[in-house]
């Protein structure tokens, strides 16, 4: 048995797999839950207790400045020309640059500054490609390293800070991903007093109303000027205020994780704090599956199966209860097909295909699942739809009912010993009967004196009549008594063939003539409890 992850992080990182196994099923996109997975658990591998913050901006913004103005020398080369930066720089603390070594060259940097400042603390600060350069390989090259660093820095200005592309593009998507990010309005130098704490308020309640969906934390917003006389108090007191690298890295991970894993079930229509509910509620299930089940026996022809179940008891009990005359016609009942075409109940149950098609029970299975369907959302129609088609709803209750009819026992007509008893007097009566016979012939023809009887009605009879009459009366009664004794004996093993098919077909389609709806009921479910136990164990996980 694989022994259960101590770790919350750890433990969430396997149920945001969960959780895309699940979405899988429900027809949800999940490779980029699966990369940013691969992601997480890669970064929480590198040896460094360093933490990687970019610095993202638009052009022009002032991010090489920024970064220049804090280390108190250039670093990034600032210019009019836009674009500027063109590749990722990195400015990071000596101390770290061989245990930083694989993790930059997992993020792709190459031009790496060292120093030797204490100040800031453990943290290597990248500056990024201008987001919307008109370069389109720098604003890819953003979005390649972004997903992949621990801490982010907002940069922008005066004339940017309302800016569609960093709010609708960057800010909407990544900041419910990071733990620890800021706000940057740089080149506030231009600013009185008034109009900073204006900014700041405006850009505060803005972020609010943008971000309020499931994202606990705030957004810092901080005023910088870094040139031409650097005000750099707000950032660098960010920077240094004892937030502990390996916390970012973790709190990075782990709301990654959480906001993913809250997408995923969005997706899918499901509220993680609240208990999923099916595509059917219980009762308009359990509705569903009694008119399936009713449209499928229909289907099965219950009614000619209790036919067959009585006429099969008949003709066995001819077999055993008829004298020799009896037994000859059960012969000719048997080679001339008429037994196989109506007195055999397990060749009649395997034949259901040849008498009914399924069409009613896989309408009805389609229109309790309309409202559903309509209602699911737009990821999980296709899948939801598929399952309710009609072929693929026709060969799963085909299934069932080929799972249930080979499921059911005892479709050997019964016996009963009196029978032999009956046969047996069958037989003397049948003799009787012959030599009464022979004996009417020889009185024909010899005239021998013979007694007589008096009968009602009818005077004096011969004995030879009378012995005919009376083994012919026997015979009659003994095979009417058969008839009766069997009709008994197989109507009330009809009606448990009927039960059992009923109650096996009722137990198919309830437990598996509806597969494929079922494996995507299974695949909400499991989607919610993976995503509330990942929530449980990552939503506070490292806060930083």
């Amino acid at each position: 048995m694989t022994e259960p992850l101590r770790d919350p992080l750890q433990r969430c990182l396997a149920s945001l797999l969960d959780a895309a196994d699940a979405a899988d099923t429900l027809g949800i996109p999940t490779d980029h839950v699966r990369e940013a997975h691969a992601d997480g658990a890669r970064r929480l591998g590198f040896p460094s207790d360093a933490y990687v913050l970019a610095l993202v901006g638009g052009t022009g913004v002032g991010k090489s400045s920024l970064l220049n103005a804090l280390a108190g020398e250039t670093v990034s080369a600032a210019s009019v020309r836009r674009p500027t930066t063109s590749e990722p720089i990195v400015w990071i603390p000596a101390g770290e640059a061989e245990s930083l070594r694989p993790l930059l060259e997992w993020l792709g940097v190459e031009e790496v500054r060292e120093h030797d400042a204490d100040a800031l603390g453990t943290v290597a600060i990248l500056d990024l490609p201008d987001m919307d350069s008109v370069a389109s390989e720098h604003r890819e090259r953003v979005e390649t390293v972004l997903p992949r660093v621990d801490a982010v820095a907002w940069v922008t200005d005066l004339e940017k800070y309302g800016d569609a592309v960093l709010h609708d593009t960057f800010l909407r998507t990544w900041v419910p991903r990071l733990s620890r990010q800021a706000l940057i309005v740089n080149k506030a130098d231009r600013l009185s007093g008034d109009d900073r704490r204006r900014v700041r308020r405006d850009l505060e309640e803005d972020l609010r109303r943008q971000l309020s969906t499931g994202y606990e934390a705030a957004v810092p917003v901080l005023v910088t000027t870094a040139t031409p006389s650097p005000d750099l108090g707000e950032l660098t007191a960010w920077l240094s205020d004892g937030a502990a690298a390996k916390a970012v890295i973790r709190a990075r991970v782990g709301a990654t994780v959480v906001d993913l894993a809250r997408a995923l079930a969005h997706e899918a229509g499901i509220d993680p704090s609240v208990p999923a509910t099916a595509f059917l509620a219980e009762h308009e299930r359990a509705a569903m599956i009694e008119e399936v089940t009713d449209a499928v026996l229909r289907a099965v022809d219950l009614p000619g199966l209790e036919r067959q179940a009585v006429a099969a008891t008949r003709a066995r009990a001819r077999t055993r209860g008829t004298g020799p005359i009896g037994q000859l016609t059960s012969l000719v009942y048997r080679f001339s097909g008429r037994e196989t075409s109506v007195a055999d109940p397990e060749g009649f149950l395997l034949r259901w295909r040849d008498r009914a098609p399924l069409t009613p029970a896989v309408e009805a299975l389609r229109q309790a699942l309309g409202p559903p369907l309509a209602a699911a959302r737009p990821r999980v129609r296709p899948a939801l739809a598929a399952a309710v088609e009609p072929g693929a709803l026709r060969e799963g209750l085909g299934r069932a009912v080929d799972r249930a009819v080979a499921g059911v026992e005892h479709l050997e007509a019964p016996t009963s010993r009196w029978w032999s008893l009956i046969g047996f007097l069958q037989t003397i009566a049948t003799a009787g009967i012959a030599l009464a016979a022979a004996w009417i012939v020889v009185w024909i023809l010899a005239k021998p004196p013979v007694d007589s009887v008096s009968v009602p009605v009818l005077g004096h009879v011969p004995i030879p009549f009378a012995t005919l009459v009376v083994f012919l009366a026997a015979g009659y009664l003994l095979a009417r008594l058969l008839g009766v004794h069997a009709g008994w004996l197989g109507r009330r093993w009809a009606g448990r063939v009927r039960d059992s098919v009923s109650a096996s077909v009722r137990r198919e389609v309830a437990e598996r003539g509806l597969a494929s709806l079922d494996r995507l009921e299974a695949a909400r479910q499991a989607l919610w409890t993976a995503t509330a136990s990942l929530i449980r164990d990552c939503v506070t996980t490292g806060r930083v």
